[in-house]
C-alpha cells in the first residue's frame, strides 16, 4: 500500500506546529513525568497540536512558503527550540515553589530525610513533593492551565519565523524573571527562615545557661517539631500565596508571548 501527501505544505506546517507543541508539553510538571508512558505524551501533544492548527494554520503555511520545502530543518529547529524555551519558563514557575520546598526541608531539618523518586529520576525532601502536588492541584482545580495553552497558542503569532529575532532583543526579561523566581522562593519560605534564627538563638541562650544539656541532641527534635507546628499553622496562607505566584508569574509570561 502506497501513502502519498496530498498537500505537502499543510502536512509541513502541521509538524512544525506539533514540534512546537510538543517541545513545551514535555516539560510540564504532569508529562516530565517519566511513569507516563511516552507514548501517551506523544499522542496528547499530537490532539493538542491538532486541535489548534486550524489557527495556526496560516502563518505555518507562510514560514514554511518564506523558507521553502528544501529548508524545512531551519523551521524544525526554530518551532523545536522555542518551545524548549516556552516550556522551560513555565516549568521554571512550577520550580520556585519546589525550591521553597527544599528551603524548608533545610530549615526544619529534614535535609537527610530524602528518597529517590523513580517517577521524578532524582532526590526529593518531604516539602518538595507535598508542595508540588498541592500546587497541580490546585493549578487544574481553578482552570489556570487555559491561560497557559492560550499563551503558546499566541506565540505561534508572536513569536514565529517571520520575527524571530524577537527573543533576542529581550534578555532583560529572562534576567527579571529568573530574578523574581528566586525571591519568590526566599519570600515563601521567609517565616520558617526566621523562626529558624530565632530557635538557634534561643537554643544558643539555653546552652549558655544550661551547659550540662545537650542543646544539639535536644535542638533536632526541637526544629522539627516547631518548624511542623508552624507550617500547619501558615500551611493555608502558603498556599494561597503559592498560587497568588503562580498566577502573576504565568500573567507576565502571557504577556512576553503575547506582545
Amino acid at each position: 500500500m502506497n501513502i502519498s501527501i496530498a498537500d505537502q505544505q499543510l502536512f509541513l506546517a502541521f509538524w512544525m506546529g506539533f514540534s512546537r507543541w510538543i517541545a513545551v508539553l514535555f516539560q510540564l510538571p504532569l508529562f516530565d513525568n517519566v511513569s507516563v508512558p511516552m507514548t501517551v505524551k506523544v499522542l496528547t501533544s499530537f490532539l493538542i497540536a491538532f486541535a489548534f492548527f486550524p489557527g495556526t494554520q496560516g502563518t505555518l503555511i507562510a514560514e514554511v512558503n518564506m523558507v521553502g520545502v528544501d529548508n524545512i530543518w531551519i523551521l524544525m529547529m526554530f518551532h523545536t527550540t522555542t518551545g524548549l524555551i516556552i516550556g522551560f519558563l513555565v516549568k521554571c514557575i512550577m520550580s520556585l515553589f519546589v525550591a521553597a520546598g527544599s528551603i524548608l526541608t533545610q530549615q526544619i531539618g529534614f535535609a537527610s530525610v530524602s528518597y529517590f523518586d523513580p517517577t521524578q529520576g532524582q532526590q526529593v525532601g518531604p516539602f518538595e513533593r507535598l508542595i508540588e502536588w498541592v500546587m497541580i492541584i490546585l493549578v487544574l482545580s481553578s482552570g489556570a492551565l487555559v491561560p497557559m495553552f492560550k499563551g503558546v497558542y499566541e506565540s505561534f503569532f508572536s513569536v514565529n519565523f517571520l520575527n524571530a529575532d524577537k527573543l533576542l532583543k529581550t534578555p532583560e526579561y529572562f534576567v527579571l524573571f529568573f530574578k523574581s523566581a528566586f525571591s519568590a522562593s526566599i519570600l515563601l519560605a521567609g517565616p520558617l527562615i526566621f523562626a529558624n534564627l530565632l530557635m538557634n538563638l534561643v537554643m544558643g541562650i539555653v546552652a549558655r545557661s544550661v551547659p550540662q544539656m545537650n542543646v544539639l541532641q535536644v535542638s533536632f527534635v526541637v526544629n522539627i517539631g516547631f518548624g511542623l507546628l508552624l507550617f500547619l499553622g501558615i500551611s493555608e496562607e502558603f498556599f494561597q500565596v503559592s498560587f497568588d505566584l503562580y498566577i502573576e508569574k504565568l500573567g507576565d509570561w502571557f504577556q512576553f508571548l503575547s506582545n
